[in-house]
């Protein structure tokens, strides 16, 4: 792992959930999603979201992503680039959120040997097509965004794009 760490993100409180999720770019600018499945019980069923999941206790954001994409699709990221934190406060019920999000590089022949064990399938979507998406997560389609657009959104920063 090359960037080990996340983006800070302070809170007045402990959240109730702290997840990592990882914006996962092809060398054709494309990012690989995933379609939740359509379970009445999990967060946000049947929607297009990036691959991720919850921090263990004690385990760092970048630790955290390495291993669900290793859990969820068999691939071992060696290269995890902090992108953006995000924090919300979800209604009606008080819930607090923190997000990491990581941006993974990946090779098409990466693509061809991950075997997808979570979920109902995955996609390649350019940005547009993401958000042309009527079922995304919107949380990670602003990741997705701020990835592909970043350097234009926020042309005095050095980089936005890892990859």
């Amino acid at each position: 792992m090359a960037s080990p760490s996340s983006l800070a993100l302070p809170l007045a409180r402990p959240p109730d959930r702290e997840v990592a999720a990882a914006v996962l770019v092809g060398g054709d600018g494309r990012y690989l999603l995933q379609l939740r499945d359509d379970k009445p019980t999990i967060h946000m069923p049947d929607h297009w979201a990036l691959f991720g999941g919850s921090l263990d206790p004690g385990e760092t954001a970048a630790a955290a992503i390495v291993r669900e994409l290793e859990e969820e699709l068999g691939f071992r990221a060696t290269d995890v680039a902090p992108l953006a934190g995000l924090a919300l406060n979800t209604r009606p019920v008080d819930r607090l959120w923190r997000m990491h999000f990581f941006v993974v590089a990946f090779t098409e022949a990466e693509l061809a040997a991950m075997v997808q064990t979570e979920g109902a399938g995955k996609g390649l979507f350019t940005a547009a097509e993401a958000q042309a998406l009527p079922k995304i997560a919107p949380w990670d389609l602003m990741a997705v965004m701020l990835h592909a657009h970043g350097a234009a959104l926020f042309p005095n920063l050095a980089t936005l794009r890892t990859s």
